[in-house]
């Protein structure tokens, strides 16, 4: 398995700020957290299903690919990492659209 870090500048508050994504041996997203600007976090794959919302396409084995200069930026991280945001990560019962109602 390869652990991801993805960071957006965008500061979009319906965006993600920060990805971190669990990769497998064909570097297809196999679970994934998501993390708002407005402090709600969404985690999907796993035990916690929602894999429509896993990248359907296997990320590039050099990361760099992924960064936008100003925009976003990838990184390798530990597999502890991503075990530590994925045990933290808090799911929503009512989704994404449940903030607003």
């Amino acid at each position: 398995m390869t652990y991801v870090w993805i960071t957006y500048a965008h500061g979009e508050e319906d965006e993600p700020a920060e990805v971190y994504s669990e990769l497998d041996e064909n570097r297809r997203e196999v679970r994934k957290v998501e993390f708002f600007p407005g402090g709600i976090c969404f985690s999907y794959g796993g035990d916690r299903g929602n894999f429509d919302a896993l990248a359907q396409e296997p990320f590039p084995a050099d990361l760099r690919a992924l960064n936008l200069s100003g925009e976003r930026e990838a990184k390798s991280i530990s597999r502890a990492h991503f075990l530590e945001i994925w045990n933290q990560a808090q799911e929503r019962p009512d989704g994404f659209m449940g903030m607003f109602f």
